[in-house]
């Protein structure tokens, strides 16, 4: 329920639009405006106008900026999470099952990476908590398990460490996704559906077999 419903009826309420359609509003524009900057480089004032909303709206529906912004992040995940918990799920999830499945991921989800690295690298408290519940407990465990069954059953080499494995894996996944606006001009190539496909297998490929041949 809103908050304000506790509070006087001259505090904030919405008027001639719908509830759902002032509140969709306002985190249509809380995307626009938090996936670009950080949280403290944004106004309320710039969500609101943006919304076409009073800013008192903010206090109304989410208590607060934070209240906005956790709220968005949560709606955000939401979107992902179907496709994350469908992986975790996957008792013996492989490398190419995460690596064909995340890439398709990103690519439909491409605010992801960057949103990402910036609330889990820089950010700190509830935010950043959140986000790395929703995200790095669900299936980075059983992926490192993979890793590692690999190792111990003599697929991969033994000498391998399964962490750094993991962390060269997401390097290979993630990177290109992040650096997405700029592979048309560094190497002539757009990140569309066909060359997300071909970088997956191509990946595949690269991790479980290296680039040098067999001598």
């Amino acid at each position: 329920m809103p908050k304000a419903e506790k509070a006087s009826s001259s505090a904030g309420r919405p008027s001639g639009r719908a509830p759902e359609q002032v509140r969709g509003a306002l985190l249509q524009a809380a995307r626009e405006h938090f996936l670009e900057r950080d949280f403290k480089a944004v106004s309320l004032r710039q969500i609101a106008d943006s919304a076409g909303v009073n800013g008192a709206m903010v206090s109304y529906y989410f208590g607060s900026k934070q209240g906005l912004y956790l709220a968005m992040v949560d709606e955000l995940l939401a979107v992902l999470a179907s496709d994350l918990i469908s992986l975790g799920e996957q008792e013996n999830l492989t490398v190419v099952d995460f690596i064909r499945s995340y890439s398709k991921l990103l690519h439909a989800n491409p605010w992801w990476p960057n949103f990402l690295i910036r609330e889990v690298m820089f950010s700190e408290g509830e935010v950043r908590e959140a986000v790395l519940d929703r995200f790095a407990k669900v299936f980075a465990p059983q992926l490192l398990a993979n890793i590692q069954r690999e190792i111990n059953q003599g697929h991969y080499r033994e000498d391998l460490d399964s962490r750094l494995c993991l962390l060269s894996l997401m390097g290979l996944t993630v990177f290109p996704f992040l650096v997405g606006p700029v592979l048309q001009q560094v190497v002539g190539m757009e990140l569309d559906s066909t060359l997300v496909a071909r970088l997956a297998e191509h990946n595949c490929q690269l991790f479980l077999h290296g680039v040098t041949t067999t001598p």
